[in-house]
């Protein structure tokens, strides 16, 4: 009994620690050939510290370049898990509620980004949950202002 419970505690607490990459994108260019436009922030938030096993730290914003928008994390330090997603939410208590899922995580450490599809209303979303789905648990979120 004790193993059934040891074994998924274990692997929640000490497999992030060896899940750990890093990516440092630039900023897409104008993607319509239009020439360099300049990056314009929408919105932005701080990544949040949940407890010593979920965790982030840095800024996520969505940036506006040209009629194309983006998610950019920026210098982020976020908890090593498998099976991690970015998700736009409607919420801001770090659940997922009604999402928008751009994909994997593409590292835990660094500067990436990532489109934000043209049919994603911006304005009903509220955080960027990075959310583990092996374990159905929010690594880290941030609140968009």
């Amino acid at each position: 009994m004790v193993g059934a419970v040891a074994v998924p505690v274990m692997a929640y607490v000490i497999v992030p620690t060896f899940v750990r990459s890093t990516l440092v994108e630039d900023l897409p260019a104008e993607s319509r050939g239009a020439g360099p436009t300049a990056a314009q922030a929408l919105r932005e938030g701080e990544l949040v510290r949940i407890n010593a096993a979920d965790y982030g730290s840095g800024v996520v914003r969505i940036v506006g370049i040209g009629g194309d928008r983006f998610l950019r994390f920026e210098n982020v330090d976020i908890a090593g898990a498998s099976d991690m997603y970015v998700y736009l939410s409607d919420r801001t208590d770090g659940q997922p509620g009604t999402f928008a899922d751009l994909g994997k995580l593409k590292a835990t450490n660094g500067s990436f980004n990532y489109p934000i599809p043209a049919s994603v209303d911006t304005k009903t979303i509220r955080s960027v949950v990075v959310w583990c789905r092996q374990f159905s648990v929010t690594a880290t979120y941030a609140v968009l202002a």
